[in-house]
């Protein structure tokens, strides 16, 4: 497993949350989505997936439903 950890700006509420949570969720490999709600605007999202690179999609994903991707860290 590894974890994709991704630093989205734009977020402001639980509906949010739910619109990321869902996009990146339905990528293949994808295990589990965490986000963390940060009311300045700046939200983690973690991604745990089975391998490969979901950068690109996770990326597409998040600016599909209107947020930026603003930092990423990849964990082994």
């Amino acid at each position: 497993m590894s974890t994709l950890v991704v630093e989205v700006s734009g977020m402001t509420c639980d509906h949010c949350v739910g619109s990321v949570s869902g996009a990146v969720g339905a990528l293949g490999g994808v295990e589990s989505v965490d986000v963390d709600l940060d009311p300045t605007g700046r939200s983690t999202v973690r991604v745990t997936h089975s391998g490969g690179d979901l950068l690109a999609d996770v990326a597409q994903a998040v600016a599909t439903e209107g947020y930026t991707l603003e930092a990423v860290t990849e964990n082994s």
